[in-house]
C-alpha cells in the first residue's frame, strides 16, 4: 500500500510550516465555537437539570438548537483542517499531525496550537506522547526530518 492510498498528502517541514497560518486561523474559530458550546451547555444543563452521568446526556444536550448548530460547525472546521491533508488529532488540545515521509517510513510532523512552528515529529505508534524534536541539519547530528 502506497502513502497516497493512506494519506492524500505528504508534507515537508517547510510545507507544513507554510500551512500553519491557515491551520491557526481554523483553530481560532474552533476555540471560539468551543467557548460558545461550553457556555450554552452549562445553561442548558442548569435549566433542564440534566444529569451528566445519564446515558442520554449528549442526546438531551443536542436537542438544544444552538448546541446542535455549534457541534455541526465544529465538525465542519475539523473537516476543513483534515481537507488540507493534515490530521486533527485533538480538537481541545489543538493537536495536528502532518504526514511526512522519512526514508521509507511515514511519520508525523506534530504541531500543537500555540507553537510557533513545526518543531516535533513522532512515529504513528508513538503518538503525541512520543514526539521528538526535529534535528537541525546544520548541527551535523542528523538530517532534518522532511
Amino acid at each position: 500500500m502506497t502513502a497516497s492510498n493512506v494519506y492524500p498528502r505528504l508534507f515537508t517541514v517547510e510545507e507544513a510550516n507554510r500551512l500553519l497560518p491557515t491551520v491557526r486561523s481554523l483553530f481560532d474559530r474552533v476555540y471560539q465555537r468551543i467557548e460558545v458550546l461550553r457556555g450554552r451547555g452549562q445553561k442548558v444543563i442548569r435549566h433542564r437539570e440534566l444529569d451528566p452521568d445519564s446515558p442520554e446526556f449528549m442526546d438531551k444536550l443536542k436537542e438544544d438548537e444552538t448546541i446542535s448548530r455549534v457541534i455541526k460547525e465544529l465538525h465542519e472546521l475539523v473537516q476543513e483542517i483534515n481537507d488540507l491533508g493534515c490530521i486533527c488529532k485533538g480538537v481541545e488540545q489543538g493537536l495536528v499531525d502532518f504526514p511526512c515521509l522519512l526514508g521509507d517510513e511515514i511519520v508525523f510532523l506534530c504541531w500543537q496550537y500555540g507553537e510557533e512552528k513545526i518543531s516535533y515529529w513522532h512515529r504513528a505508534e508513538d503518538g503525541f506522547a512520543g514526539r521528538k524534536p526535529l534535528l537541525d541539519a546544520a548541527s551535523g547530528e542528523q538530517k532534518t526530518y522532511h
